[in-house]
C-alpha cells in the first residue's frame, strides 16, 4: 500500500480558513436579526422623506415599489438566514444587497428636484458605516464603499451649481475620512475576531489532543465515535475500530527510563498515522493503549491496513537496537453496535492476540464465511 503524504502546512491552512469561515458564519447567524432588521427599517423609514420631497407621481410610485421590495427582500433574508451554510455565500448575498441599496440611493438622489448636498452626504456616510458594520470579506467591503463614494461624488459634481463647490469638496473630505475610519476600525474588529478564533481553536486543540503523542484524547474520541457511528449508519457505510496495545514497553522504561518510553509512544503514533488516511482517527486510550477509528472501512480492508501498521511498528528499531511490537484487535460496526460494544469487542480480541503470542492482528470472521474448520473458535490470528 502506497501512502501519499499531503503537505501538512497546506492542509492545516485550508482547514483553518474553513473553520474560521464557519466561526464567522456562526456569529452572523447569532446577530442576524439586528444585522438585517436595521437596514430594512432604515430603508422603509427613508421612504417617507422621499415621497415628501418628490412630487412627480410616476417617480413616487417607482420609488415606493423599489423601497418596499428591497425591505421585503431583506426581511425574507432575515427569515432564511439560518439556512445559509457557508460564510462565502452569506458574503455574496450581503454584497448584492449592499450594492442594490447603493443603486437605490443614487437613483433616488438623481430624482430629487433640488437635493441638499450636505444632507445627502450624511446619507452616504450612513451607508458606509452600515457596510462596515455588517460582516463581509474585506475586499467586498472596500469595493462596495469605493463604488458608493465615487458614484455619489461624480453625480454630485455633475448636478451641483458652481456656488456649492466648497460644499462639494468638504463633503468629499468628510466621506473619505468616514470611509478610512470605518475601514480602520472594521479591520481591527476582524483582526480581534480572528485572534479570538485562534485562541478558542488552541484551547480546543489542547483539550482534544494528547500532549505527549499528539494523538486524539479519549474524551474527544468518544465524541467523534458517536458522530461517525450516526453518520456511517445513516449512509450505510462500514465503520471499523482497532484497539492497539504496546507489547513490550515496560522493559524499555526499566532499562532506558520513562523519557525513552515516551519517545517510543510518540514514534508509534507517527508510524500509525503514516499508514492511515486523512479521515482515520488515532487516539490515545490510556498509558500504552491506542484506538484507531476507520470510517468507510470494512473488516477486510481494516485488517489489511492494521497489518501494514503492525509491520511498520516492528520493521525498524526506535532507537539504538530497541524494537517494540504491538497487539491489535479489530471490530466492525454491526446493526446494534455502540461505541462501548465496539471497544469491548476490539479490546477482547486484542487480549486474544496477546495470548496467541503478541504482535498479531486479531479479528472475528463474519458468520457467512466461517467454515467448519473454525470449530468453536470465532477469531483468527494473522
Amino acid at each position: 500500500m502506497s501512502h501519499v503524504e499531503i503537505p501538512h502546512s497546506s492542509v492545516n491552512r485550508n482547514n483553518n480558513e474553513a473553520d474560521y469561515a464557519n466561526y464567522r458564519l456562526k456569529h452572523v447567524i447569532q446577530s442576524g436579526p439586528l444585522i438585517i432588521a436595521l437596514p430594512a427599517a432604515f430603508n422603509f423609514l427613508i421612504l417617507f422623506a422621499d415621497l415628501n420631497i418628490i412630487q412627480e407621481q410616476t417617480t413616487r410610485i417607482i420609488i415606493l415599489l423599489i423601497r418596499v421590495l428591497y425591505s421585503f427582500c431583506l426581511l425574507l433574508l432575515l427569515v432564511r438566514i439560518k439556512k445559509i451554510r457557508s460564510f462565502q455565500v452569506f458574503c455574496r448575498i450581503i454584497t448584492f444587497f449592499e450594492t442594490a441599496g447603493t443603486v437605490i440611493f443614487l437613483y433616488v438622489f438623481t430624482r430629487y428636484p433640488h437635493p441638499d448636498f450636505m444632507i445627502q452626504t450624511l446619507g452616504v456616510i450612513t451607508i458606509i458605516i452600515t457596510i462596515f458594520l455588517i460582516p463581509n470579506t474585506w475586499k467586498n467591503m472596500l469595493i462596495v464603499v469605493g463604488i458608493t463614494e465615487v458614484s455619489f461624488l461624480l453625480l454630485s459634481k455633475l448636478s451641483l451649481p458652481a456656488s456649492e463647490v466648497m460644499n462639494f469638496w468638504a463633503g468629499a473630505v468628510y466621506i473619505t475620512i468616514d470611509a478610512l475610519l470605518c475601514a480602520f476600525f472594521s479591520w481591527n474588529r476582524q483582526k480581534s475576531q480572528h485572534m479570538e478564533f485562534l485562541a478558542r481553536q488552541e484551547l480546543d486543540r489542547q483539550s482534544s489532543t494528547d500532549h505527549l503523542t499528539q494523538a486524539m484524547t479519549r474524551l474527544k474520541l468518544e465524541e467523534e465515535a458517536e458522530r461517525w457511528l450516526h453518520f456511517c449508519r445513516r449512509q450505510e457505510i462500514p465503520l471499523s475500530l482497532v484497539f492497539v496495545d504496546v507489547d513490550n514497553l515496560k522493559p524499555v522504561n526499566d532499562k532506558y527510563g520513562h523519557l525513552a518510553g515516551d519517545k517510543v509512544l510518540s514514534e508509534i503514533v507517527f508510524r500509525i498515522r503514516a499508514s492511515l488516511r486523512e479521515s482515520d482517527i488515532t487516539a490515545r486510550w490510556g498509558g500504552d493503549e491506542f484506538v484507531l477509528l476507520l470510517p468507510d472501512s470494512d473488516l477486510e480492508k481494516t485488517a489489511e491496513i492494521t497489518e501494514i501498521v503492525r509491520r511498520s511498528i516492528e520493521s525498524r528499531p526506535f532507537f539504538d537496537d530497541v524494537t517494540v511490537t504491538c497487539s491489535f484487535g479489530v471490530a466492525t460496526m454491526k446493526g446494534t453496535s455502540t461505541f462501548e460494544t465496539m471497544i469491548h469487542e476490539a479490546d477482547a480480541l486484542m487480549y486474544k492476540s496477546k495470548k496467541h503470542g503478541r504482535n498479531q492482528v486479531e479479528f472475528v470472521l463474519p458468520e457467512d464465511v466461517c467454515n467448519s474448520e473454525c470449530d468453536d473458535e470465532d477469531a483468527m490470528a494473522h
